[in-house]
């Protein structure tokens, strides 16, 4: 599943984690499973599970999942729509057939004869999309950015397992990692930099920290 380049997100579960690979884990996937929609005869989007193995969904064995330390979780997204500029040409006839322009009743018409017609020849768009759940640290690593992606994951999760992911902060990432208790108080007295932005570049500047007077005078005072 690694790539030589990619990006991904981080998020963590809220409250008790789904057991990894246990029966309860793998028949709850097998409940939300990815469907096919290749003969639908109207425009709709699929979102479910599928594994590297198998992905139609039809199956979800432990050793396609099994990845040490993590999970291995995969989510396929299969859209059907009809092609805009198709539906575009076959209206334009229609009007230069009729010799006018159609209504908003006939074209609406026309539009649904023409997709009952075309859907069911069409082939939908296919997505694979992986994520790694580490269940002791309660943390998913998603290997997809859109905004349409991390929306469908979080919500394809919550229906499956009934808990929600929270995106993950710098704070958050730092403390689930083993800190002795130096570190962590020294995480804990961490301020955020505050950021102005520049409105005529819409380039965001860093706001300098105030430099105490007594310092700033023992750095330029002494200087002989």
């Amino acid at each position: 599943m690694f790539r030589r380049s990619g990006s991904f997100v981080c998020f963590f579960v809220e409250g008790p984690g789904p057991e990894a690979l246990s029966d309860s884990f793998l028949e709850a996937l097998a409940q939300h499973r990815f469907r096919s929609i290749e003969n639908a005869a109207a425009e709709q989007t699929s979102v479910g599970w599928v594994t590297r193995r198998d992905p139609t969904g039809d199956s979800f064995g432990r050793e396609d999942m099994d990845c040490d330390a993590a999970v291995w979780m995969r989510m396929r997204i299969d859209k059907k729509s009809a092609p805009t500029k198709w539906l575009r040409v076959h209206l334009q006839a229609a009007d230069q057939s009729a010799g006018k322009k159609l209504n908003n009743k006939e074209r609406k018409e026309l539009k649904e004869d023409l997709l009952s017609r075309l859907l069911p020849r069409v082939l939908p768009t296919i997505g694979l999309i992986d994520a790694l759940y580490f269940p002791e640290r309660r943390m998913v690593m998603l290997f997809g950015t859109s905004n349409a992606i991390t929306e469908a994951f979080r919500s394809l999760f919550y229906k499956t397992f009934s808990v929600s992911l929270r995106s993950a902060d710098p704070y958050r990432l730092a403390m689930s990692i083993d800190l002795d208790s130096t570190c962590q108080r020294a995480l804990d007295s961490v301020t955020p930099i505050e950021w102005s932005t520049n409105r005529k570049s819409g380039q965001r500047l860093q706001t300098a920290p105030v430099q105490p007077a007594e310092t700033k005078e023992l750095e330029e005072g002494n200087t002989e």
